[in-house]
């Protein structure tokens, strides 16, 4: 398998005031045609920083694909890096001007002198027409075999050439089977990331085929199982023979895949067993609220209220004939500091469930992680309730 790397060019993107879509979108390009993407680096508009880290990448792959720095102003140097990496001098080409020239004229836009300097290349560097923006892009193959291909950091740019002609590029260049690739996610709730590593850590191997990865976030552990195969076929085959293995591992701490989120199960299953729903939210400060009406598509009733704020009449079964769901969850006095002492109480029907919940940490953390905490037990209180 070849491998590669991506070098995102852009004192911007070092600020922390803009996210580096173009590496992510890039990454998962050049994994899904089947390139190892060794490497992600974000470098700054500095003289010699993106030929250095050139140097260093073109020892270790076979590919760098760049983006940003092919504009017309004294700050974008990623041409003459370029060339100084691969020890080319750079050229300027006739014809290229001409088409950026063209290009200005066909928009009525006014084209300055600095523009001239978007069509210089390194030497023997192959330009790559850019119909949908004014900076061209350019591949170089170097004179030890490693190929630079550079493209501008407009991302509705980068995609379009990406797709109409990198991709294409790519495939014949370093011979690429058309092969199929995709990833699974299952989420988890309830079990920390070493949680997860304990169970299923013999399946985690990256050499395999699918491979299993964990990424762990506030109160969820998303567990990626990402295969290949010659066939949209032989590619459903693999994760699904994986997911049963994890699966039956996890059970239950699995609440969901792919797209789904917990607060869109739990509406989900509450709407499919006709429950209307009370929610007193005070201890979490409206988040599982917010998260709940966030996945509300109008398919049942929610009202969230304050503690001791719902009247007796509104308690019982309601004029629709939907069975009543109350769910509260308070903050309650405990000699357990630094720790917060919580009950979560969920009561259906008129029969109760209740869970005491013990959390440390910054306020907005701990409203967080009892949201999760919440919603997940409802949801597993919901999926005890449909065995019995």
């Amino acid at each position: 398998m070849p491998s590669a790397a991506i070098l995102t060019i852009g004192s911007e993107l070092l600020l922390g005031k803009i996210v580096d879509t173009n590496g992510a979108y890039l990454g998962e390009v050049l994994s899904s045609i089947g390139f190892d993407v060794a490497a992600r680096v974000s470098v700054g508009d500095r003289k010699g920083a993106t030929s250095r880290w050139l140097r260093l990448l073109l020892d270790q792959v076979d590919l760098i694909v760049t983006t940003g720095g092919l504009g017309p102003t004294e700050d974008d140097l990623t041409r003459q890096e370029v060339a100084d990496a691969a020890g080319v001098p750079l050229v300027f080409n006739e014809a290229l001007m001409d088409e950026i020239a063209a290009i200005f004229a066909s928009r009525g836009y006014k084209m300055t002198k600095n523009n001239r300097k978007q069509a210089y290349l390194p030497k023997n560097a192959t330009p790559v027409s850019n119909p949908v923006g004014t900076a061209p892009a350019f591949i170089v193959k170097t004179g030890w075999g490693k190929t630079i291909i550079c493209l501008p950091g407009v991302p509705r740019e980068l995609k379009y050439l990406i797709r109409h002609a990198i991709i294409p590029h790519l495939r014949q260049a370093f011979n690429l089977r058309t092969r199929e690739k995709r990833t699974r996610v299952l989420k988890v709730c309830g079990l920390g990331e070493s949680g997860v590593d304990e169970q299923i850590r013999d399946l985690v191997d990256p050499e395999a085929n699918p491979v299993v990865a964990m990424l762990a976030s506030p109160g969820m552990v998303r567990v990626l199982i990402t295969a290949e195969g010659a066939d949209a076929a032989e590619v459903t085959q693999r994760i699904e023979g994986m997911e049963r293995r994890i699966r039956q591992r996890l059970g239950p701490l699995i609440f969901g895949a792919d797209d789904e989120t917990l607060e869109g199960v739990v509406t989900e299953d509450l709407a499919g067993r006709g429950f209307s729903f009370t929610l007193e939210d005070e201890a979490t400060g409206g988040e599982v609220t917010r998260l709940l009406l966030s996945a509300f598509k109008g398919r049942y009733s929610i009202r969230a209220v304050l503690e001791n704020d719902t009247p007796e009449s509104e308690k019982g079964e309601g004029a629709s004939g939907k069975k009543p769901a109350t769910v509260w969850v308070r903050e309650i006095p405990a000699d357990r500091a630094p720790l917060k002492t919580y009950e979560l109480v969920m009561e259906v029907s008129g029969k109760k469930r209740s869970k005491t919940i013990h959390l440390g940490g910054p306020g907005a953390e701990i409203r967080h992680r009892l949201s999760i905490i919440v919603l997940d037990q409802i949801r597993k209180w919901l999926k005890e309730k449909a065995k019995h």
